[in-house]
């Protein structure tokens, strides 16, 4: 198991000829930056990850045999960085919203189900809430609330999970991955159905809707004329935010969409590369 670069040559295509200064938002192992990096090699490649870990894998396998900047922070703060570095105008940013596939081969951070680890599942480790701490803390109403949001399911249903984990919580402290897999098998709950919980309790620790929400309320702020922003998501409810976040970018005549529908992988490619085959890749360019 390991990461593959999605969509790699669209995103390549999708990069204006002129552009200068590029942000790779979602950096992880570097591949989309290695390739932007070397197909524009005059302009400014900034990478941002905020898996300390993931950069220094990088670095390790791929530097010093580019120039591209990394800084260890949130796209969501992409207009404070900036600032800080004396930035004032971007002509490409790319975000590649997905999980990179060593969260789930390092068992010991207890992204995968089909580990035995301690409840972990933090992008950024120098963060304090973990998933032990939303398993064994957040009420039912808020853990019901995680599962109907980040998960679909349905009120009842998420009201039932939560009012067995917080039961199973009163007996014996949740810890692990198996301990969460074990209570939500008491609810009769499959391994998808089970992996699904997984990913919804990973969205909270991480809060990843609202590091998206806050990029897309604020990425206009370090637009330049013919710049593009291209997203990669491959979850509906990050993708259905993008969308409808573009939408109005659009509709206010100041951005238009460079393709009418979103751009998904080849059947070529998801063959190749099976994770490839929920994502979604959509692109806006400022034009006023």
């Amino acid at each position: 198991m390991y990461h593959q670069p999605v969509l790699l040559q669209e995103t390549l295509q999708s990069i204006p000829s002129h552009a200068k200064t590029i942000i790779d938002g979602t950096f992880g192992h570097g591949w989309h930056s290695m390739a932007i990096a070397k197909e524009f090699p005059h302009a400014k490649v900034l990478g941002i990850d905020r898996d300390l870990s993931m950069i220094h894998k990088a670095k390790e396998r791929l530097w010093p045999d580019t120039n591209v900047d990394i800084w260890h922070a949130s796209y969501a703060d992409i207009v404070s960085l900036c600032a800080q570095k004396w930035i004032q105008w971007v002509d490409y940013v790319f975000l590649d919203i997905g999980v990179n596939m060593d969260h789930f081969k390092d068992g010991a951070r207890g992204f995968s189900i089909h580990e035995d680890a301690e409840l972990d599942m933090r992008f950024d480790r120098n963060q304090k809430i973990d998933a032990k701490y939303v398993v064994n803390t957040f009420s039912a109403n808020e853990l019901s609330e995680v599962f109907q949001k980040y998960a679909d399911f349905t009120d009842k249903k998420a009201d039932e999970l939560a009012l067995m984990i917080t039961k199973e919580r009163k007996q014996k402290k949740i810890e692990t991955t198996g301990d969460l897999r074990n209570a939500l098998g008491l609810c009769w709950l499959g391994k998808k159905a089970s992996t699904v919980i997984f990913q919804a309790i990973r969205i909270a620790v991480n809060q990843e809707l609202k590091q998206l929400e806050a990029f897309l309320e604020s990425f206009h702020e370090i637009v330049n004329l013919w710049w593009r922003c291209a997203i990669m998501s491959y979850h509906s409810i990050e993708d259905r935010l993008v969308k409808q976040s573009f939408k109005n970018r659009v509709e206010s005549g100041k951005y238009i969409a460079i393709h009418k529908k979103a751009i998904k992988p080849s059947w070529q490619e998801i063959e190749k590369n099976r994770a490839a085959r929920s994502a979604v890749l959509r692109i806006i360019e400022r034009v006023l």
